[in-house]
């Protein structure tokens, strides 16, 4: 007699920097490191953005187009992958702004101090496959509850966990020299090529995401993951 598993699923995270800062505070990272607003992609506009820049997390539109060019991407880029990248693979529903934080965290592991659960996850998968990485973290309950935490304490109400969005978060890193685009939904982080400005490299991407919609009335947002004296 064969089961079916029942699909697991997370409330929606709001894109905005104080919930996911709940996240992180809940799961173990210290407040000297912070999710905050990059506001403007001029080039001037960059240097306000708290500094230095660990990682990136991008929203957009969860479309089929963007999504097949993606896709593509991350087929062209399964040999160009430093073995040194931290992927997950996505299993359970609505958890994808949760995911962008695993990733820009699990790819700062030595520039980023990690305490608590996020650290004793880390170190119980460390060399494990995206998929196990996954199925470790569906039975982990203390990133569960963390998740939730920050997820019901955004600005709107919180949607339901099953409830269909229509926007989807990747995180951008540098790892090896290399710009990685992470999404748990792709096979393989997607490498953008070399880097030495994680935050400026991203923006040029991002710029080429948007330019997809142009005309079309649709929403965005970028958050930094940077290392600031300022408390949450």
């Amino acid at each position: 007699m064969s089961s079916t598993k029942k699909k697991i699923y997370w409330i929606p995270l709001e894109s905005e920097p104080g919930a996911m800062n709940k996240v992180i505070r809940q799961m173990g990272v210290g407040p000297s490191v912070k999710f905050s607003d990059v506001w403007c992609l001029d080039d001037e506009a960059l240097d306000a953005v708290p500094q230095p820049v660990h990682a990136l997390v991008f929203l957009f539109p969860e479309v089929k187009e963007i999504n097949d060019i993606r896709h593509k991407e991350a087929l062209d880029s399964q040999s160009k992958v430093s073995p040194n990248v931290w992927h997950m693979k996505q299993t359970i529903g609505n958890a994808c702004g949760t995911m962008a934080i695993f990733h820009a965290l699990g790819n700062n592991q030595k520039t980023i101090p990690i305490g608590g659960d996020l650290a004793a996850f880390f170190q119980k998968v460390n060399g494990l496959s995206p998929e196990a990485k996954a199925v470790e973290l569906e039975t982990d309950s203390a990133l569960a509850e963390a998740h939730r935490i920050g997820a019901v304490a955004g600005q709107t109400e919180a949607p339901a966990p099953d409830a269909k969005v229509g926007h989807h978060y990747v995180a951008y890193s540098v790892v090896d020299g290399d710009l990685y685009e992470h999404d748990g939904g792709l096979r393989t982080p997607i490498n953008h090529g070399p880097s030495a400005d994680v935050l400026r490299d991203t923006v040029r991407s991002v710029r080429k995401r948007i330019a997809f919609f142009e005309g079309k009335n649709v929403e965005f947002s970028l958050i930094a993951l940077s290392t600031t004296e300022e408390d949450d």
